[in-house]
């Protein structure tokens, strides 16, 4: 039997059970969805966005995250506003994955929804879609009450790289909610070294919340921004490992001579995550003073460490 004749033997049979009376038997036929291709199996999620069960919903809109077209951008941002929030979760997260241009101007009209569910979910489906014509309603979403709005309307300044949206993110650096300052170390990632915003990334390293703190250490070593140097020397002293890791890692894409000394000592951790973002960062900066603390360390316990401080060590002894 053809391939093409075994999909359309199972569509067929898909589409007697999306209809029967068992919402069990529909709820399963929407998951199995999931796997077919073409227009025909899209109709048959898109009427599962309408079942009178929940469950066949939101199995409905949990496939649709593996189909793609303005109708099924359409379908899912109808059941953001679905009575039943199982349902609204999945079509949030399924249309968080859709990349849909000619969907922005209704996303965009969805992201000024009285109910900030609706709001959130547009403004993230709109992230990577880097439409310029997002930023007003993004700007706009900064003063929401919601912290999930500020939230994601920060995701949508970052993936912009919105200039004139610094000032407005400057001022979310001292949001009363700790995950939207965090989002705001994230969408700062656009700074230049020097240049605004750069003091407000480096302050975010001293956060009293140690999830902004690992963020700000992250986006200082993707920019490269070398005024955060001092402050992510300190950050390798951080309370929480998480921070050091992302510290150790940005001093090396800094290539920042004077944290040899602070990596060095990391590479005595418990923590074998920090001991590897350690070496890799001693292994990027290749000063040969490094040496100084590999070559003790290279009997490290974990394997992979150790292949990691050999390779730092190897390019150490090639800076000599």
């Amino acid at each position: 039997m053809p391939v093409f004749d075994a999909f359309d033997d199972d569509l067929d049979d898909l589409k007697e059970r999306a209809q029967d009376p068992d919402a069990g038997v529909r709820r399963v036929a929407m998951m199995e969805l999931a796997e077919q291709v073409g227009p025909e199996a899209v109709v048959l999620l898109l009427k599962g966005l309408g079942d009178p069960d929940p469950s066949v919903r939101a199995a409905a809109a949990k496939a649709l995250d593996e189909h793609d077209g303005p109708a099924v951008v359409e379908g899912l941002v109808g059941s953001l506003e679905d009575a039943d929030d199982a349902v609204r979760h999945a079509a949030a997260e399924s249309l968080a994955d859709k990349k849909e241009p000619a969907c922005a101007p209704l996303l965009i009209e969805r992201a000024e929804h009285p109910d900030p569910f609706v709001q959130a979910a547009a403004l993230r489906a709109l992230r990577e879609l880097t439409l310029p014509d997002a930023l007003a309603a993004a700007l706009r979403a900064l003063r929401s009450p919601a912290p999930e709005v500020r939230r994601e309307g920060l995701g949508v300044i970052g993936y912009l790289k919105a200039e004139e949206a610094m000032p407005a993110l400057i001022a979310t650096a001292s949001d009363p909610d700790a995950t939207v300052r965090r989002a705001t170390m994230a969408a700062l990632v656009f700074v230049r070294p020097g240049g605004p915003g750069a003091s407000t990334l480096v302050a975010g390293l001293g956060d009293e919340h140690w999830q902004v703190r690992e963020e700000a250490a992250a986006s200082a070593g993707k920019i490269r921004l070398p005024e955060a140097t001092v402050g992510l020397i300190g950050a390798l002293d951080d309370g929480v490992w998480q921070v050091r890791a992302k510290a150790a890692n940005s001093l090396g894409r800094l290539r920042a001579e004077s944290a040899v000394d602070a990596l060095g000592g990391t590479l005595g951790s418990e923590i074998s995550n920090l001991r590897k973002e350690a070496a890799a960062a001693l292994g990027e900066i290749a000063a040969p003073r490094a040496l100084n603390w590999l070559e003790p360390a290279a009997e490290d316990p974990d394997p992979d460490v150790r292949k990691l401080i050999r390779w730092a060590i190897g390019r150490c002894r090639e800076a000599v």
